[in-house]
């Protein structure tokens, strides 16, 4: 089963890049005009991914935590190549600290967009390019090498 913070997080990123969401009992369902993603639950902190490429579908089957870089790469994507994940571990607080500096000011500066109620606040962002959308941080990695994460702001800490 997938974990119930990680289904938040696809939801809400899936609704960042306008795509329709929908839950089955053993599947969860991404779509839009151009791709159709479907997230199968494996084995412990293991999940299967289908979705649509030019020459038909294809299954990779990954941890749970690997599937916000692939969603943001297909999400992202001009035509319907495979996409492959990126080789490093996925960005982290120590990434954003290191980007922005010190975790205490970039963490007033989320405060305050939070309490302005935005929804929707592009942070910028050298390497590490930063979103904040509804209440979650979406974090890519501008040069590749990293994979990219969401950090939940209401379930992880900052």
């Amino acid at each position: 089963m997938i974990n119930q913070i990680i289904k938040r997080n696809i939801r809400l990123l899936s609704e960042r890049y306008g795509y329709e969401i929908s839950y089955f009992k053993n599947v969860v369902l991404i779509k839009n005009e151009k791709n159709f993603i479907e997230i199968f639950s494996k084995v412990k902190d293991y999940i299967e991914v289908k979705y649509n490429f030019e020459k038909g579908t294809l299954e990779i089957e990954i941890q749970d935590f690997e599937v916000y870089d692939l969603l943001i790469k297909i999400f992202r994507r001009k035509e319907l190549e495979k996409v492959n994940l990126n080789p490093m571990d996925p960005l982290n607080l120590a990434d954003l600290e290191e980007e922005f500096g010190c975790l205490s000011k970039f963490e007033e500066k989320l405060t305050s967009l939070i309490n302005s109620e935005v929804n929707y606040s592009d942070l910028g962002g050298n390497r590490v390019l930063t979103e904040l959308y509804q209440d979650i941080l979406i974090l890519r990695d501008d040069i590749g090498a990293s994979k990219s994460n969401v950090i939940n702001i209401s379930n992880d800490k900052i």
